[in-house]
């Protein structure tokens, strides 16, 4: 998928985002607690679409694609003009696909301690 900036420069989502992205992106104080916590939502219907969660989520998707020399979640705001339906897509695929592996890996912890 691919994303216009205001420049009239396209630049490139993967919302395959890795733990890593996620890692740099709370390090640099991009995300926070709040962000992660659209992974612990047991549906896309519990979800908040807080606008800032939205823009963080469509920023990891673009950090994502770009990891050499990516513009700053400022410039990036700044250069970049919403298109909720698109950045709700954006955020949908990254929070809910991440929110599933989540869920299953708890679940999956939880059976090995029922287990014990």
């Amino acid at each position: 998928m691919q994303l216009e900036l205001i420049n009239g420069e396209t630049v490139k989502v993967d919302s395959n985002v890795t733990a890593l992205t996620l890692f740099n992106l709370q390090r640099e104080k991009v995300i926070n607690g709040d962000f992660l916590k659209g992974f612990m939502k047991s549906s896309e219907n519990d979800m908040d679409l807080d606008p800032i969660a939205v823009l963080q989520a469509v920023y990891a998707a673009y950090r994502q694609a770009n990891q050499k020399d990516p513009l700053s979640y400022e410039s990036f705001l700044a250069n970049y003009q919403l298109d909720m339906e698109t950045d709700i897509e954006i955020y949908f695929a990254v929070i809910s696909k991440q929110s599933r592996k989540l869920f299953q890996k708890n679940f999956a912890k939880g059976v090995k301690q029922g287990k014990k």
